[in-house]
């Protein structure tokens, strides 16, 4: 009989560990962190996510749609990052991924234009993968039988960005992760998902940011492995009242050698402007973070990638 109920607790717990991609941490995708240790600080500067609907769906408790959500980003069954997606302000706080060694810093030609969601801020039952609007609009009249293509739209709208939330508003769909730092055509289209999109000033996206994405390549180089976590600091302005514009864009990797030792780390911070991006060290981005989020502290690389 005891034998019986340890299966029955194993199975019940192997289902738990398959379940969601969305969940209270990164332990699915502990990979793409250096020493796979989370960054700290950045989940405790969420605002709670205010659900539209009175009803929340079947089966789903009220703390499962507050911020923040942890994604492990899956694409066509392979999870290539992890975000860290602040719900209430519908942008992600951080991406963190591995930046792939490459001989150039051009893209892939052929990249696609088309950004994805994710269908588990609606509802963990959905779709552990990134899937386009319409797919995911198709899953949640399924899922939930509405037959109003617009209701179902409100609901993917209430959880996250959308693509009509940028329009013509002057700001890019900034990558945070992002397409080039990837050496084969299908890690670089599983960039393109608006969880790891924030709105970026075009001018900073396609220059001064640009040439620092490009530098970090020529640093992995030298690299066995490269931990990068890209983030933001949240401003005070949003596109159409619902998705936040940062004040700042920042980045840092730690680079190790084929021993898992680090042999460098650093850093840069822009503000959401076309001016150059300030390159420091891992450190002093951590003072930065401190001042400008007015948080007591954050900690990006495990002992600081030292």
């Amino acid at each position: 009989m005891k034998m019986m109920l340890s299966l029955v607790w194993l199975l019940i717990a192997i289902a738990h560990k398959a379940e969601p991609f969305i969940s209270e941490n990164f332990t699915e995708c502990r990979e793409f962190f250096y020493n796979q240790s989370f960054p700290q600080g950045f989940q405790n500067i969420s605002p709670p996510h205010h659900i539209n609907h009175p009803n929340l769906p079947d089966g789903i408790k009220a703390k499962e749609l507050t911020s923040p959500a942890y994604i492990c980003q899956r694409y066509k069954n392979i999870d290539y990052f992890a975000s860290l997606y602040d719900r209430g302000r519908r942008v992600p706080l951080y991406s963190a991924y591995i930046l792939d060694r490459r001989p150039t810093d051009k893209c892939i030609p052929g990249r696609q234009t088309r950004f994805n969601v994710e269908p588990q801020l609606v509802d963990r039952k959905l779709n552990k993968a990134m899937l386009s609007q319409s797919a995911t609009k198709g899953e949640i009249q399924k899922h939930f039988k509405i037959k109003n293509i617009q209701e179902a739209l409100e609901r993917l709208r209430t959880s996250q960005a959308v693509s009509a939330d940028y329009g013509i508003t002057g700001y890019h769909r900034g990558h945070l992760n992002p397409v080039c730092h990837h050496k084969n055509q299908v890690a670089q289209d599983a960039t393109f998902t608006l969880t790891n999109a924030v709105p970026m000033n075009s001018s900073l996206n396609q220059g001064q940011w640009n040439v620092y994405e490009k530098k970090m390549i020529e640093i992995a180089r030298d690299c066995n492995t490269t931990y990068v976590v890209t983030g933001i600091v949240p401003g005070n302005n949003s596109l159409n009242d619902r998705v936040n514009i940062p004040s700042h864009v920042w980045s840092a990797y730690c680079c190790v050698d084929n021993n898992g030792k680090p042999i460098r780390s650093g850093a840069g911070l822009a503000n959401n402007i076309n001016y150059p991006v300030k390159v420091i060290s891992v450190s002093e981005l951590e003072v930065q973070l401190q001042r400008l989020i007015q948080y007591i502290s954050f900690s990006i690389f495990q002992n600081k990638c030292s």
